[in-house]
């Protein structure tokens, strides 16, 4: 990732958020800081209502890979129903699987 990309956070109140960089025991500004050796990498992220905030990287995702997995999921959740699974989202997921 680059300074200014989108990524996904996948928690609440979860969305789109720009990624600012990674944070640092030396560069936090908690002192001391707020999370553990466990949560590094921690990112700094800048979300719409949260504002800017130092978050643990693993509450985040590129777009492109929550993208994939929401696919994934409604495919499941399609067969769970008993739903058909349209052919526009079988498609995309085999796009998605013969890139991986």
């Amino acid at each position: 990732m680059k300074k200014g990309d989108l990524i996904w956070q996948q928690r609440m109140p979860g969305g789109a958020c720009v990624y600012m960089g990674e944070v640092t025991k030396e560069t936090t500004k908690y002192s001391p800081a707020v999370w553990t050796e466990n949560d590094e990498p921690v990112l700094l992220v800048l979300h719409p209502t949260e504002g800017l905030i130092e978050d643990p990287s693993y509450y985040y995702s590129t777009i492109e890979d929550y993208a994939v997995f929401e696919r994934r999921h409604l495919r499941y959740l399609l067969k769970e129903a008993g739903k058909v699974v349209p052919k526009w989202l079988q498609r995309e997921i085999e796009k998605d699987e013969s890139l991986r």
